[in-house]
């Protein structure tokens, strides 16, 4: 092995959905850090992995990792880090050993594979050039968020899935919704729309398994949009002509050329 700390990304569902290398890796080294043993037990029974576990989660980290960086210099160990589901550090605290390794400069890489997160951007139908992951959000944090400009999301527990999309559709205002659940499995499902639709549904039906929230970007009127692009137009508008500035401007905002030469003509044209 080259590396003292492998991340390894793990199936988010179906157990299938592990790459050779992964296998490969766990099956090698000397201890597998994971978060429950009984739910990496799963996985290790079906490929036969007989690597020693050892719990590493939220509630032992701070103690347990100078236990492992002294296994690392002293005795030249070689870990796996999992977790329960997908890809280690998302939403959980691998990257306190991780940053643990950089310090004692022990050499670690990733084995990519499965996130819960992409997956579910994918699996949305919502636009995917930009998003930000939020992860496990308070209500009292949401309002932080509302003006970023792109995709968010969101980690949910089954038992809070209805309470935390009651509470977003008072501050997330004029969004798409979508909530994917159970990705990978038989019973994967997206319910997509406005946020009365989505809450419905969660109503109707008990929820079950993990969830993915994801909202569309702020939907910013014309209007918005212009008042935004002041401080840029007062500065151009004397040195360009109105026309050139509105193909600029367009290609700028995507507001229609029409309608920014039209915006110019009438509150620029002294």
């Amino acid at each position: 092995m080259f590396f003292s700390l492998y991340v390894v990304s793990t199936p988010i569902g179906n157990l299938q959905d592990i790459s050779i290398r992964a296998l490969d890796v766990l099956k090698n080294v000397d201890i597998v850090l994971c978060e429950d043993t009984r739910i990496s037990a799963r996985l290790f029974q079906k490929y036969d992995i007989r690597t020693s576990l050892m719990v590493y989660n939220d509630h032992n980290a701070t103690q347990i990792v100078p236990k492992i960086i002294d296994l690392m210099l002293h005795q030249n160990k070689v870990f796996a880090l999992i977790s329960d589901a997908g890809t280690p550090l998302i939403s959980d605290p691998g990257y306190k050993l991780v940053n643990a390794c950089i310090k004692n400069n022990l050499s670690y890489t990733v084995i990519p594979g499965v996130s819960a997160a992409i997956s579910a951007l994918i699996l949305s139908g919502l636009p995917s050039d930009k998003f930000m992951f939020a992860g496990f959000v308070g209500k009292n944090k949401f309002t932080d968020l509302v003006k970023i400009n792109a995709t968010l999301i969101f980690y949910e527990s089954p038992n809070r899935i209805l309470q935390t999309l009651l509470q977003m559709r008072e501050i997330f205002v004029n969004r798409t919704v979508a909530v994917v659940k159970e990705i990978t499995k038989i019973h994967e499902t997206t319910i997509r729309g406005q946020f009365s639709a989505v809450i419905e549904y969660f109503k109707a039906n008990p929820a079950k398994g993990e969830f993915v929230i994801l909202l569309s970007s702020p939907k910013i009127s014309e209007v918005e949009q212009l008042n935004e692009l002041n401080p840029l137009i007062s500065e151009l508008v004397e040195k360009i002509s109105k026309r050139d500035l509105s193909n600029i401007l367009s290609k700028y905002s995507g507001i229609s050329k029409n309608a920014l030469y039209n915006y110019l003509m009438e509150n620029y044209n002294d």
